[in-house]
């Protein structure tokens, strides 16, 4: 008896929020880190390879991650300075336990911007904003200072450190500088101003430390010599666009740059451009190219959109990793599962036996996606008060709540009003409700509805009042109807359900009693006899009808939130269901019921 994590399909980076946002990339395993949220995201380069990672233990919005060079550690920022490193050795066993914490620091009073590790995988550099220091040099073990960042006065958005000794490193800034350093102890050596016109955002030495490269808005790259940061040549107008990342091929011999021009290219040691990699044909803000990598096997790169670009031989990407970038708020599960984000974009699923890793981008809405449901074809609702279908697009009158259907009925829940559509997505009738609601649920020719004015439930029998079931303590949030319509699952605002019979309003239980807070979504088994629930609280509780003060529970299944929940497979003993929730990822878990 009990509920297992089996897989998650994670965000990813939320490239609205900072242009100088940098991959990283662990060589020896295949692997790429970054924030999203207020997690990190470690996950294998081809999504079909692996399971991926989430590191979910820091407090405040992630800006950065960076892999050591063994691979076996990551450092992480986050808005707050603070720094903390941790495990992310590849054992060989598929763990969802979170990485362990080696340690950590408060570096700076700003954002972490970058993060460089020395050679050695023992000394690090962390920059960014800050008010008496914008970068701090340290051992990652004990913290002890190694040096100091000097010489700039603005923000610093990144930092690189030469692979080999003598080790060298570099960082650049909003100043529009270059500070080169020498070191351990990292000190100050010289300032290169005046090669940059506009914000530096991104610098790199090459693999065997011979060049020094940095790149920046104003659309020009430089290059300097990798063991004395003297400058060597400048290479104005590389892009149509500012350029904001680059990274070397692992022998040196030529690196790639990202820019807003929605292309990448690649230069090589005379410095002149040899490839051009486009993203689309169509130039637009959400296919500016905002981080790159060289892996083993591909080019990949970030979109603003934050689709990630798989590129090979060809000048158009090999394909296309679209995924999720904000809160996921809605989920349904027919011809295939179907995701909604806070952003108002859905992506589709495919399941099989498993989950598809690589989800299709099927529909945006331009806010909020309330609710997800299928009535001849899949149906949304969002905040921009609009009903989308694939070939139709149809105003509401107000904001949405939530959309339910029958066989012949599609009905939208507003905050007093209920609206009823036929499968032609005509209104045909509504009811106005004396009082507000936020949830409700349909069987037979019945409609019950949450009254938040009088924490009751009421039932409306064609469309006309009928019933009103017993009070509860607190304003009702959530019904969810068991399949066989004998029962009503009715949770408030406190965590806590009521079980009713249907036929007459009677209490079964209230011994379903474990959230602590607001229950977001629920879904019962297809035979009637289990719910598994979901809230703010960040639980995932499976309650019993034949056994009420029996529950199976997983605390901390989303980090913030579970915001969404449906059964994909189950026989009665085992099943799969998958949730999501406001850290934006989906993920998938196995039910053991056999002591049931």
């Amino acid at each position: 008896m009990s509920i297992t994590p089996s897989n998650l399909y994670p965000p990813h980076p939320a490239t609205v929020r900072a242009q100088s946002l940098h991959l990283s990339y662990d060589a020896k395993n295949d692997r790429i880190a970054y924030p999203s949220g207020r997690s990190i995201i470690v996950r294998p380069l081809d999504p079909k390879n692996g399971v991926a990672k989430q590191f979910t233990k820091h407090i405040h919005p992630t800006t950065v991650a960076t892999f050591s060079p063994s691979g076996n550690y990551v450092a992480s920022g986050d808005e707050s300075g603070a720094v903390k490193i941790w495990d992310v050795t590849v054992t060989g066993e598929e763990s969802f336990e979170q990485p362990y914490i080696k340690s950590e620091f408060q570096i700076l009073s700003g954002p972490i911007k970058s993060i460089a590790w020395d050679g050695d995988s023992s000394r690090v550099i962390a920059v960014g904003a800050g008010k008496d220091k914008f970068g701090h040099c340290f051992t990652w073990d004990s913290g002890n200072s190694i040096g100091e960042i000097q010489g700039h006065s603005d923000t610093i958005n990144a930092v690189d450190i030469k692979p080999q000794r003598p080790y060298r490193a570099a960082t650049v800034s909003d100043d529009k500088a270059l500070v080169f350093y020498n070191g351990p102890p990292f000190k100050f050596d010289k300032s290169l101003r005046g090669y940059h016109t506009n914000t530096v955002r991104a610098v790199k030495f090459s693999p065997d430390g011979k060049f020094l490269v940095s790149v920046g808005s104003d659309r020009t790259i430089v290059i300097y010599d990798g063991k004395t940061g003297e400058f060597v040549k400048k290479v104005e107008g590389a892009h149509n666009g500012g350029i904001f990342g680059l990274s070397w091929y692992k022998d040196s011999s030529a690196f790639v740059t990202a820019s807003a021009d929605n292309t990448l290219k690649v230069w090589n040691l005379d410095f002149e451009s040899t490839k051009t990699y486009v993203i689309d044909s169509k130039v637009s803000v959400e296919n500016q190219q905002v981080s790159v990598i060289v892996a083993n096997d591909y080019i990949v790169s970030l979109s603003l959109n934050g689709n990630l670009n798989y590129f090979k031989e060809e000048t158009n990407p090999s394909f296309v990793i679209p995924g999720h970038q904000k809160s996921l708020t809605a989920i349904y599960y027919g011809d295939g599962l179907y995701t909604g984000g806070s952003d108002g974009t859905i992506m589709k699923w495919n399941v099989k036996d498993t989950i598809d890793p690589i989800p299709e981008s099927v529909r945006a809405h331009s806010n909020y996606i309330a609710s997800i449901t299928e009535f001849g074809s899949i149906v949304s609702a969002g905040w921009d008060d609009t009903l989308k279908t694939n070939s139709k697009s149809l105003g509401l009158s107000g904001q949405p709540k939530q959309l339910i259907k029958n066989d012949k009925e599609l009905f939208v829940l507003y905050e007093s009003k209920v609206e009823v559509y036929n499968s032609s997505f005509e209104k045909t009738n509504e009811i106005d409700l004396p009082f507000s609601s936020s949830n409700f649920d349909t069987f037979s020719n019945k409609l019950l509805i949450t009254n938040e004015s009088k924490n009751t439930i009421e039932e409306y029998t064609a469309l006309s009042h009928s019933k009103t079931y017993p009070a509860l303590r607190s304003p009702p949030s959530l019904i969810r109807i068991s399949p066989d319509g004998e029962l009503a699952a009715v949770s408030d605002t406190s965590g806590k359900y009521t079980l009713y019979k249907t036929s007459d309003g009677s209490v079964v239980t209230t011994r379903w009693a474990f959230h602590t807070s607001k229950v977001i979504d629920a879904k019962w088994t297809k035979d009637s006899k289990f719910l598994i629930s979901g809230g703010l609280d960040s639980g995932l509780f499976l309650y019993s009808v034949d056994k009420p003060s029996k529950v199976l529970k997983f605390p901390l299944a989303h980090q913030n939130g579970v915001t969404g929940l449906e059964w994909i497979s189950y026989d009665g003993k085992n099943g799969v269901f998958v949730s999501i929730g406001l850290d934006g990822v989906l993920k998938s878990w196995d039910v053991d019921l056999s002591v049931y």
